[in-house]
């Protein structure tokens, strides 16, 4: 006696062997395959390190630190505001 119900006979047509058998297209010659890297992407940016932009990176490090310190702090005095009302 079998384990397993017997199928009707719609169930193995349900997926159809075509739809699912057909090859992949082919893409046409000047298209990008997947993963690829093209030639502008392959292109990185080189600074030029002087004066200028070393001063430009540092305002920026330093401004991000004061607002780190800025909204550090402004947190740690409200919980102590909040801690003491």
């Amino acid at each position: 006696m079998p384990a397993t119900a017997p199928q009707a006979p719609q169930a193995r047509s349900y997926f159809p062997a075509p739809t699912y058998g057909r090859h992949a297209p082919t893409l046409p010659p000047n298209e990008p395959v997947p993963g690829e890297t093209e030639e502008w992407e392959a292109v990185t940016a080189v600074r030029p390190d002087t004066p200028h932009v070393r001063a430009l990176r540092f305002v920026s490090t330093a401004g991000d630190l004061l607002a780190a310190l800025v909204l550090i702090g402004g947190g740690m005095s409200l919980i102590g505001l909040a801690s003491h009302l």
